[in-house]
């Protein structure tokens, strides 16, 4: 005989309720997930504290002298400018002759007990190389230095 289908007999329509087995699947999900974490948690040393060797020979000034900072501008070209505050001492493009420079500078305010940070500019356009070669010369000589770069724009 026939029979007329009921509500259980009825494919699913989008106007019911979905079927609230899917939303079981994603508790037991974020459960598992919420477990794992804590277990990584739990495990973890996250209080682990290491010793650090700081460096014992440091190039540092000395605070009863007065310091004096000497610029050396790194321009492209290659083209190096010694300014002692805002007094251009010498602009050329010979590295050795701007360390023979930088060497009587030095040597000049340290007879006047002060002492003196060579603070390096380059030029934004300038090879980095330039800088480096200006940095090798003051790790040569043990000078105190800096470097203060400026983008260009800013």
């Amino acid at each position: 005989m026939f029979q007329e289908p009921t509500s259980n007999d009825r494919p699913a329509t989008s106007n019911q309720q979905p079927d609230m087995g899917n939303a079981g699947m994603v508790i037991r999900y974020i459960d598992i997930a919420l477990t794992m974490l804590f277990g990584f948690i739990a495990i973890s040393d996250i209080e682990r504290k290491t010793q650090m060797n700081l460096p014992r020979d440091v190039a540092a000034v000395t605070s009863s002298s007065k310091l004096k900072t000497v610029s050396v501008l790194v321009l492209e070209g290659p083209r190096y400018t010694v300014m002692d505050g805002a007094l251009e001492i010498v602009s050329d493009a010979d590295l050795h002759k701007i360390e023979q420079v930088m060497q009587a500078l030095r040597q000049n305010y340290l007879a006047q007990q002060e002492d003196v940070i060579f603070l390096i500019q380059p030029d934004p356009n300038a090879p980095i190389q330039l800088t480096v070669n200006v940095l090798d010369v003051c790790e040569r000589n043990h000078f105190v230095k800096n470097i203060n770069y400026v983008e260009s724009g800013v």
